[in-house]
């Protein structure tokens, strides 16, 4: 065989063999490209998915956390219901005292209506212009020893269309404190008030009645303006405060252990005598019977000098009265303590209160039916007319020609209240968590 011919056929069929080889690893390799690129393609837009997701997720959590603020405001604004769980917001607004329940009917009305939302666990848009800034609604609130459990959540739709949208969901913990943690009792705590310039009050005043506008009271207390109070000797003077939501606490009932005392008439050193026992708190106690059906007092003490309750030192005495207060001349009540070491409870039948000339006080008076009427002095001189604290139904010392002064002195603990019965206050949330979303 020629050689040459030999070759040329060999290089023929070596080529053939490799032509046949390439063209299925082309083929293979373009593939794994198509395969590579279309994986790329793929993961992008799955990359893409994904930080749109949790764009929206991060913008429905912004959202409930903007309607987690505004429950807090509705609750900072309506203290009552802040311990109360959600189902009984609308039936405590139902179920307000008159004089709270006609006070400012518009806002109370819209008070009403924003609880109906809330329970009904209705959508509520941030903007009602602009529905794309999205909704919250409140999934729950539920209060339980001294804390409140809040659960918002806030949807937005993504796309501008509710068939894309993302819900987040926001658990936090309020914690809720009595106002016994937070400022001294008032001085002064009544529902209705006549004063004139002369009346000074050294401490905070408390009204129950409806704040109102700027433009008809600056002081946001009808009939009773800043400029009625005074300093006294240079003292700082407390606040004013109006919250016809908060009312003043309800008659103390007597323990079981309380001593029978008649009528105080005439002076009296209490506690009287070895027999007087102290309860496990250390305190005595006296239920105070009345002078006669028709006169009704549980104090009366006329216009002689030197008459004088006097409290034994490092002694606390509790008064329960059943009937009313009439105080005149030159009486001194609970003596011995720079705080009030005398406590004065009226019940639902004290309902008047007195106090005239230059009788001085040093206690707590809690009297809540009791309408403080024509209150007058001729006192020229500290201590005030009363030290310590007293909260009546109405305060009117209008006619008075000499100072009426009273000087707040003593805790929340001093005046025997307890804590549940003060406006809960709400404090910084102190926990959050993002429970779910979608």
């Amino acid at each position: 065989m020629n050689f040459k011919k030999y070759r040329l056929i060999c290089l023929y069929r070596s080529n053939s063999a490799q032509s046949g080889f390439a063209m299925p690893l082309a083929l293979g390799l373009g593939l794994v490209m198509i395969i590579v690129a279309a994986s790329t393609i793929v993961r992008s837009q799955s990359d893409r998915t994904t930080t749109n997701f949790q764009k929206e997720a991060n913008r429905a959590l912004s959202i409930a956390e903007a309607g987690a603020v505004r429950v807090e405001s509705f609750l900072d604004r309506y203290k009552l219901l802040a311990n109360k769980n959600l189902d009984l917001w609308v039936d405590t607004l139902n179920n307000l005292p008159e004089s709270q329940r006609n006070c400012g009917i518009t806002d109370i009305s819209k008070a009403k209506q924003q609880s109906q939302l809330f329970k009904a666990r209705n959508w509520i848009s941030l903007d009602n212009n602009n529905p794309n800034k999205g909704r919250y609604k409140i999934i729950d609130y539920q209060y339980q020893a001294g804390v409140g459990t809040l659960t918002v959540a806030g949807s937005i739709d993504a796309y501008n269309t509710r068939e894309h949208s993302s819900t987040s969901i926001l658990k936090l913990t309020i914690p809720i404190e009595s106002e016994i943690a937070k400022v001294p009792p008032p001085a002064l705590w009544a529902y209705k008030f006549k004063t004139n310039p002369n009346q000074q009050i050294n401490g905070q005043i408390r009204a129950v009645i409806c704040p109102q506008v700027i433009k008809e009271d600056l002081d946001g207390i009808a009939g009773l303006d800043r400029t009625n109070i005074t300093h006294i000797e240079g003292k700082a003077m407390g606040k004013i405060i109006a919250d016809p939501f908060i009312s003043i606490p309800l008659p103390k009932d007597p323990p079981n252990i309380a001593a029978r005392i008649s009528a105080i008439t005439d002076s009296i050193r209490l506690p009287q005598n070895a027999s007087d026992q102290p309860d496990e708190n250390g305190e005595y106690n006296y239920l105070v019977e009345v002078d006669n059906e028709i006169s009704n007092h549980s104090i009366k003490l006329k216009d002689s000098d030197s008459i004088q309750i006097d409290i034994q030192p490092k002694h606390k005495v509790n008064l329960y009265l059943k009937g009313n207060i009439d105080l005149a001349g030159s009486q001194t009540i609970g003596v011995n303590s720079n705080h009030p070491n005398l406590r004065i409870y009226g019940s639902d039948q004290t309902t008047k209160f007195n106090i005239k000339n230059n009788a001085s006080i040093v206690a707590f008076i809690h009297a809540p039916f009791a309408v403080a009427k024509n209150i007058k002095s001729t006192k020229t001189s500290l201590p005030g007319n009363i030290t310590g604290g007293i909260w009546v139904k109405s305060w009117d010392s209008a006619t008075s020609k000499g100072e009426i002064s009273i000087i707040q002195s003593g805790s929340w603990q001093d005046f025997g209240i307890d804590a549940g019965s003060q406006p809960p206050q709400l404090n910084p949330v102190s926990y959050w968590r993002r429970v779910e979303g979608n």
